[in-house]
């Protein structure tokens, strides 16, 4: 019996939803429940014959199945995907994404002209990352990146792995980084009373 607070699966397509995709029981009556999907981030009332109970305890690793971190549809481990690599344990390990969203996250590479001109313009002696100011021996105390724009393709700049990985937690989205500041800045506000 689904009940508020468990989560549950579409056993079909729906609404604009994939089949999997898994959401947050709301409300339960005899035969329908509001659901939240977390991937689209909506409130959906289903009804009961269009869901099933997942218990989220036995999805990821050692388990067959795994949810997405992104689109959260519940999806085959080691074939939706990709390897990301190897724990403690010698065991591979999948990335946290499947491989429809990493496409979408990776948008499109770096274009081998531009691969080319920014190899000529390598930092090799020195170098101060542009976003964070840290300076270093480029590729002994710090690995260096081209840094592109997902949706051309074109290079922007060396940067240092630790801000290349940070923009790309925040996808690149101005928005989203403002966000965080707000976020840090009212935090900082609340310190200080």
């Amino acid at each position: 019996m689904i009940k508020v607070n468990d989560f549950v699966v579409l056993t079909e397509k729906y609404k604009g939803l994939d089949k999997n995709s898994v959401g947050f029981v709301k409300k339960v009556t005899l035969s329908r429940a509001k659901i939240f999907f977390i991937g689209k981030n909506i409130e959906i009332d289903v009804t009961l014959s269009k869901i099933k109970f997942l218990d989220i305890t036995k999805t990821g690793k050692p388990h067959k199945y795994k949810i997405c971190n992104i689109c959260h549809i519940l999806k085959e481990d080691y074939k939706d995907f990709d390897i990301n690599q190897t724990d403690a344990k010698g065991r591979k390990t999948t990335r946290p994404t499947c491989t429809e969203c990493r496409k979408i996250i990776d948008g499109i590479p770096l274009k081998s002209s531009e691969k080319r001109r920014m190899r000529e313009v390598k930092p090799e002696k020195f170098f101060t990352c542009p976003i964070c100011k840290k300076s270093s021996i480029p590729f002994i105390t710090a690995n260096l990146v081209i840094d592109h724009d997902h949706d051309t393709g074109n290079a922007r700049e060396w940067i240092c792995d630790s801000c290349n990985t940070g923009l790309g937690r925040f996808k690149d989205s101005v928005e989203l980084m403002q966000e965080a500041i707000n976020y840090l800045k009212k935090h900082k506000k609340n310190q200080k009373s």
